[in-house]
């Protein structure tokens, strides 16, 4: 290598050694080259703890904005506001700003969508709908079962907030893991594995809802509430599941679409009802003396939650979302504590951490289950079922193959005589 300063010759020799220096001595050089697995690995290394980093942060943000989100929907209830439809429907029209800024975020952070402009990113976000992407046919389609779906759990879900604790509803919401696990099992017709670890969180959410109904009582209003809590937890795994079945897997775009076409069809939809509870006295709201700010804080904190749910995926591991919500219900406990005086006795207590515990069972990966219960791959029993099933249908299909092949061997060998035959003639 020459220079520049000087006609002075400098030879180098690389070697690929573990690890990296340089040395120079004499007009010799020596460099040594870092190999590519490490650099790689060290690769995976930063992007993992910068996803655990994220993921914590991602934690602390989901808790509080869906405990805030929660305790502003409590506090809207007095002698003049009973209304949890119209809370949904106010709040959910709040959605409509989905993909508005999820446009706006990746024009100021992606340069090449920037150039494309909104009409390639529009174009590929509609794909949701289908090939024929968003048609009059296709929003009623899509959109309208799936609004009515959710506007049905948050209805049951903000109106058991007026009934018990906001502590007693998120707890009990939090069995939507266990109902997601037995839709899923029914609908997206997956293998029905009995992992006894599983199974035993199914167990253990029913167990602690059982205990927290006893320790309301099994009649009156508080039992009233708690029916609607599981009932909103219902609708949420329903919701999640046929989501997934009526439309797959979806990009961040395509949700935030979905999103806020599911904010317009409330605004345009939803208002006869919204006025005909209110007409007929199911619903007490005085026009003059809204509780604005808790109905305003709750629907922009509802918009974080979301956001940070949808788009948190992209930055951290999927675990850390579904920890968010689970820390959300103890920090709950404490806010009910702390300024709403609620006391919870031991057989609540018991029942909630019950469904706590089969909460994160239900949140541990498949293969760490699978080790818990000392099987490997293939031995669970009805899983090993329907691989002996598959066997066997396999092993069926190389028979047929292989006597059609035979009979093919033999068809040729009789032609082939006969042409021998015809030829001697």
């Amino acid at each position: 290598m020459a220079s520049n300063d000087a006609e002075e010759q400098v030879e180098v020799t690389v070697n690929d050694n573990p690890e990296s220096y340089a040395q120079l001595e004499n007009g010799h050089g020596e460099i040594t080259l870092k190999p590519q697995e490490k650099r790689d690995n060290h690769n995976i290394c930063s992007e993992n703890v910068r996803k655990v980093i994220y993921g914590l942060i991602l934690v602390i943000g989901i808790a509080v904005s869906w405990v805030s989100t929660t305790q502003f929907s409590k506090s809207t209830y007095s002698a003049t506001f009973n209304a949890p439809f119209f809370m949904i429907w106010f709040t959910t029209m709040w959605t409509i700003v989905c993909y508005p800024v999820y446009v706006i975020g990746s024009f100021l952070l992606f340069k090449e969508k920037r150039k494309g402009g909104w009409r390639p990113l529009f174009r590929e976000d509609q794909k949701i709908f289908g090939a024929n992407g968003l048609t009059l046919r296709n929003y009623f389609k899509y959109i309208a079962p799936f609004c009515v779906c959710w506007m049905g759990t948050n209805y049951m879900y903000i109106r058991a907030l007026g009934i018990i604790h906001v502590t007693d509803v998120t707890a009990l919401f939090a069995t939507n893991t266990a109902f997601v696990y037995i839709c899923s099992w029914i609908w997206l017709k997956e293998k029905f594995i009995l992992i006894p670890a599983k199974s035993f969180s199914v167990v253990l959410a029913i167990a602690g809802t059982v205990l927290m109904c006893y320790a309301d009582g099994f009649e009156g209003g508080r039992a009233e509430g708690v029916v609607l809590a599981l009932g909103s937890s219902v609708g949420a795994a329903l919701y999640k599941v046929l989501f997934f079945r009526c439309i797959g897997k979806a990009s961040y775009g395509q949700v935030s679409l979905f999103l806020s076409l599911l904010g317009l069809f409330d605004l345009l939809f939803f208002w006869p009802i919204m006025l005909t509870l209110y007409l007929t006295k199911v619903e007490t709201l005085d026009w003059g003396n809204l509780p604005m700010t808790f109905l305003c804080g709750s629907a922009t904190l509802g918009l974080v939650f979301n956001f940070l749910v949808n788009f948190g995926i992209a930055i951290t591991f999927p675990l850390f979302i579904a920890l968010g919500t689970f820390v959300g219900i103890p920090l709950n406990g404490v806010v009910d504590s702390l300024f709403r005086e609620a006391s919870f006795g031991a057989w609540k207590i018991v029942g909630g951490s019950l469904i706590l515990i089969g909460f994160l069972v239900m949140l541990a990966p498949e293969f760490i289950q699978r080790k818990v219960a000392c099987w490997k791959e293939g031995q669970c029993p009805c899983e090993r079922q329907k691989l002996d099933q598959d066997e066997a249908e396999a092993e069926e299909k190389v028979e047929l193959k292989e006597g059609a092949g035979q009979q093919e061997g033999e068809s040729w060998q009789r032609l082939k005589q006969t042409e021998d035959d015809d030829v001697e003639l």
